[in-house]
């Protein structure tokens, strides 16, 4: 009863550090007012687009497809689908080469040599998750699922990440809805810390971290917005933004693509969007999918030994108040538009006013 108290009566501003992350964050104790969420302009400003080349009918207008969950009658690359996945046009890494990891002097570089890949979740411009029928989420879930096997056969890719973007941009790719999936042949530096938190909580007491977290949340119940029988909702202890989720198994399981509940999970996903659209008048957002590492690749360089056992895949729902990148805030990788060197030759011609 004492640790309810401590944590529903909070009297001061508060340090929480987030044990999965193992960031910290401010926790303010005051009763905000909601308006500045509720009246959201991002709601109100978004490009609309009847129709964009992802749409149904303008196959031929992107690049051939790599995936699709399609009728049975229907042809690659023509109608008939429900979810494509197409190869990025303008990507962040390539997916053909090698790495050709090499020294320059005291430093270590490597060639850009990674998957991206973009799923088309509808053949609909405009259309929302908590809008859709169960069956649509389901078929983009398992587009996430088979990319995601197939993308770890390539040892090459360390991690697969999969990220979604809301609303947080005016490109004709923003008004259908979409999926970003990035392999990349080295370990985002936030997903690497996430990895290490669980494995020392599972070292020191040999229990999964975010087993624990979801064992006290359900005790608590103070920050639970939805659970169902194989999945639970909830707003973190250390939320780094307002209206943040996290969404995970109940029961312990190391990557998504294993996954066989999917129906519940689809549930608990469309609600859990369609409350923090009522709530906060449809914000923009950044939902990342936390799966597993590429465990082969792991095992032949000696690393996560005890990853079955310490990591549970979760999904985190970030409402974009502030100003993040989309692939920023799911990896922790920044992405730089202008090479350094281009940058200096740049700055070195520029003639100064004073």
């Amino acid at each position: 009863m004492e640790t309810r108290t401590e944590f529903s009566a909070f009297r001061k501003n508060q340090f929480r550090r987030d044990p999965i992350s193992g960031q910290w964050c401010i926790i303010l104790n005051k009763t905000e007012d909601l308006s500045a969420f509720i009246n959201n302009e991002q709601a109100h400003t978004r490009t609309v687009m009847t129709a964009t080349r992802y749409s149904v009918g303008n196959e031929k207008q992107t690049p051939p497809e790599i995936f699709a969950v399609r009728a049975a009658d229907s042809k690659p690359n023509d109608v008939g689908w429900s979810v494509r996945v197409l190869p990025m046009t303008e990507p962040f890494l390539q997916i053909h080469g090698d790495l050709n990891l090499r020294g320059k002097g005291m430093y270590d570089l490597l060639d850009g040599i990674g998957a991206h890949e973009l799923v088309i979740e509808s053949p609909r411009a405009n259309m929302q998750w908590q809008n859709m029928e169960d069956q649509q989420i389901l078929n983009i879930l398992l587009a996430y699922q088979q990319r995601i096997i197939d993308l770890k056969r390539d040892h090459r890719f360390r991690y697969i990440m999969v990220h979604k973007n809301y609303g947080n941009d005016s490109s004709e790719l923003s008004s259908h809805p979409h999926t970003h999936i990035i392999g990349t042949p080295i370990t985002p530096a936030r997903v690497k810390e996430k990895l290490t938190n669980y494995r020392k909580h599972y070292v020191y007491k040999e229990r999964c971290l975010f087993c624990d977290i979801i064992f006290q949340e359900l005790a608590d119940n103070e920050r639970i917005v939805l659970q169902n029988e194989h999945f639970v909702t909830l707003t973190p202890f250390a939320s780094r933004a307002p209206f943040s989720m996290r969404i995970a198994p109940k029961k312990h399981e190391t990557f998504f693509e294993w996954n066989e509940q999917f129906q519940s999970l689809v549930e608990i996903l469309r609600a859990s969007l369609g409350k923090l659209a009522k709530v906060v008048k449809n914000p923009g957002y950044i939902m990342v999918l936390h799966t597993g590492p590429n465990i082969e690749t792991g095992k032949e360089r000696g690393l996560w030994q005890t990853l079955e056992k310490d990591y549970h895949w979760h999904i985190e729902i970030t409402p974009t108040f502030k100003t993040y990148t989309n692939f920023e805030l799911g990896s922790g990788f920044q992405v730089n538009m202008v090479s350094p060197e281009r940058a200096a030759k740049i700055l070195q011609t520029e003639n100064l006013d004073y």
